[in-house]
């Protein structure tokens, strides 16, 4: 459920705030470089704020020369923990809207970071970011997580506007770590009155969408696509990589702390060609419409079920992938999958509009129904249940996705053994007419593995080709 719609909220010109949906994270973040460029109403002065906590951080790791038994570097740690701002429903999390944040590893590696930068020449701090070129571990929900724990008395406030507007009820709550007051270089509680999320003991933040991407300005994708198109020369003749291969962060993070300056002038570059927001209009990573499109489409067409039985699961299940399927061939669902410019959405998109459905569905059945933490990376996408003993895991994937299909006799079915299930469903995206022709592939391969395994699995193809025939009519 949406915020606006748990609390009754009608939404007018004046709310620019992202409504989230309580349950599940969207995989947006909060971009420090976009707040920068937007410092109005209670987020004005944010850069100056966010800049001077980091310049702090920045002298005391400094001053440590690096020693990381130094009292100055493990305060620089001690300050840089920032736990995840679970309230904000943002993020890569997809068990429900609780993830991992940064702990103290994570400050110790941004520390190291800063260091190796102050070791490259930096002088001073411009874009705290930019550490996220430098490490592994720091990403998009991380840089999201520091720009969001900086900011948070920012953010209750402006929570507070919208709810006392709206008439939004709400209850106190206490943050230890509510702002970093530099004259006591120590993290100061405060005090705010929030609203409740109903489904997690936490309290809910509103930021304006404005602030939000699908990734932070500043990557280290970007930064490699600068550096592709602005020194290749010198990539090709220092690092030896094959550039016409996908390269790792790993590989990345060598150029840039090799060359500091094509940091700088990648920097440099996005101040003058500011981005944009995340565009919430075309939608075009599927991050947001799948919820309203699902939710109207199960009004539509209402299902229950009876479960006491693996076989009552399997039923239910098998209801439920119909009309996902139905929706998309049928009922113009598709849509959802592709962009207006006929480029087809990643898959991602066909994901969270088939966890639209079923969570939908399950809902009102009590049937649980748990996307697995960090969706399409991990060994399932959803589990659905009754209880512990009946249970079945769901895979939505594409059929192009040729590195899902050639590991699934091993990665789905280990799996499968380990949660001690034995139901299986695999919800294969068809895009285009080449997908059709992989389909053989696929099925002879889940047919593989069922007859090695003994594991109960289905094969249920969605056609989502663009003013196509269905596939189940082929």
């Amino acid at each position: 459920m949406k915020f606006s719609d748990q609390f009754g909220v009608k939404r007018t010109p004046r709310d620019t705030w992202f409504d989230p949906v309580l349950t599940v994270d969207t995989l947006l973040f909060v971009d420090p470089f976009l707040v920068y460029a937007r410092q109005e109403g209670f987020f004005k002065g944010s850069h100056d704020e966010v800049i001077a906590f980091f310049n702090h951080i920045f002298k005391l790791i400094a001053e440590s020369g690096g020693k990381t038994e130094s009292i100055r570097y493990k305060k620089a740690v001690d300050d840089l923990r920032f736990p995840e701002v679970q309230e904000l429903c943002l993020g890569y999390t997809g068990e429900g809207t609780k993830g991992s944040g940064s702990g103290r590893d994570l400050a110790g590696e941004i520390a190291a970071a800063i260091w190796e930068a102050i070791e490259s020449g930096v002088k001073e701090v411009t874009h705290f970011e930019e550490v996220g070129i430098l490490r592994e571990r720091i990403g998009a929900d991380r840089i999201s997580d520091i720009t969001a724990g900086l900011l948070r008395e920012r953010l209750a406030r402006f929570t507070e506007e919208v709810c006392k507007r709206h008439k939004v009820p709400t209850a106190k709550v206490n943050y230890l770590r509510g702002r970093y007051d530099l004259a006591r270089s120590a993290w100061v509680p405060i005090e705010a009155e929030l609203p409740e999320n109903p489904n997690n003991t936490k309290h809910v933040l509103l930021v304006p969408q404005h602030y939000l991407r699908d990734l932070p300005t500043i990557n280290s994708s970007g930064f490699w696509d600068y550096c592709l198109a602005h020194e290749n020369d010198t990539i090709r003749n220092e690092f030896n990589y094959d550039l016409s291969k996908h390269v790792s962060k790993g590989e990345i993070i060598a150029v840039a702390l090799k060359h500091p300056e094509f940091r700088k002038d990648y920097i440099a570059d996005l101040e003058k060609n500011p981005s944009e927001p995340y565009d919430f209009l075309t939608d075009k990573k599927g991050y947001v419409k799948w919820y309203e499109s699902s939710v109207d489409r199960v009004k539509a067409r209402p299902l229950q079920f009876d479960i006491k039985s693996d076989g009552d699961l399997k039923a239910a299940i098998d209801e439920m992938t119909g009309e996902y399927r139905h929706f998309v061939e049928e009922n113009d669902g598709w849509r959802l999958l592709w962009n207006d410019d006929r480029t087809a959405k990643n898959e991602k998109a066909a994901q969270l509009l088939m966890l639209g459905i079923i969570k939908h569905y399950c809902r009102p059945n009590d049937i649980d129904v748990s996307k697995e933490p960090n969706i399409g990376r991990g060994p399932v996408d959803f589990k659905v249940s009754r209880g512990y003993r009946l249970r079945a895991l769901l895979e939505v994937k594409l059929a192009r996705n040729s590195k899902f299909w050639k590991g699934v006799k091993l990665q789905h079915p280990t799996y499968l053994k380990a949660e001690k299930v034995q139901i299986g469903y695999y919800i294969i995206i068809v895009y285009t007419d080449k997908d059709l022709e992989r389909l053989a592939s696929i099925e002879k391969i889940i047919a593989g593995v069922m007859k090695e395994t003994g594991l109960d699995l289905k094969a249920i193809v969605v056609d989502a080709r663009p003013g196509r025939p269905s596939a189940s009519k082929l």
